[in-house]
């Protein structure tokens, strides 16, 4: 049988508004202005997070869970914003017809994610964009004020900002393995005193993002340690 190559996807992100344009891209220092760091830094420090815990590093492992509990509280504050709009448009009479509100020259660029978090960032950046339509659109047709619109889209908005800046501090890689800890030698010491302890489970191996990489090195057994 003849070997085959590895397969390849070309992915592709459309954006509508100027909102989430601005979200992807961020602010960098030589603006002048305070950085804000945007989903194309976060895609990047993400795939390198996961890299990290495919060398076993139990810190980058530790890592992934956060950002799992990130893009889950994420998702649930603008499931609410999604929510409010849907109600509102349920008071659009049946005979008046109203389409989305796309834009005739989206931006679109191509994305590659590093990993599976980056791709479920980007659905929520994705969530951002149509909110924001969404909230403009109900305030063009009378469903909602223009401060329930504006409040919809900062709070939306503060979500995605506050999920790309939570890997702003992530140090890198640590120069460790879970066998080091399970050695207890000099290497896990040194990451202990400058990254703090983690937590036994996750050190263990035993709590993993589900979108964590698999592992290619075997683990010692602690408690023969």
């Amino acid at each position: 049988m003849d070997k085959l190559g590895a397969l390849r996807s070309q992915i592709e992100l459309e954006l509508h508004t100027a909102h989430a344009t601005r979200m992807w891209s961020g602010r960098g220092i030589e603006s002048g202005k305070a950085q804000i760091v945007g989903m194309k830094q976060f895609l990047q420090i993400s795939g390198q997070i996961r890299q990290n815990s495919a060398k076993d590093d139990p810190y980058a492992d530790y890592w992934l869970i956060a950002i799992d509990e990130r893009l889950k509280e994420t998702g649930h504050k603008l499931q609410l914003k999604e929510e409010y709009l849907k109600t509102a448009f349920e008071n659009l009479p049946t005979e008046l017809h109203v389409e989305d509100n796309l834009n005739q020259s989206p931006f679109v660029v191509k994305v590659f994610t590093g990993g599976q978090h980056g791709y479920l960032a980007i659905q929520l950046l994705i969530r951002y964009d149509r909110l924001v339509r969404k909230a403009l659109l109900a305030h063009h047709v009378a469903l909602i004020g223009r401060r329930q619109c504006e409040s919809i889209m900062h709070d939306a908005g503060t979500a995605i900002r506050s999920l790309c800046a939570s890997l702003q501090k992530y140090p890198g890689y640590s120069g460790t393995t879970r066998n080091d800890f399970a050695a207890n030698n000099a290497r896990a010491s040194d990451a202990i005193a400058k990254y703090g302890e983690i937590p036994a489970d996750v050190l263990r191996g035993d709590t993993r993002s589900d979108f964590a990489p698999s592992l290619s090195t075997k683990t010692l057994d602690f408690n023969d340690a």
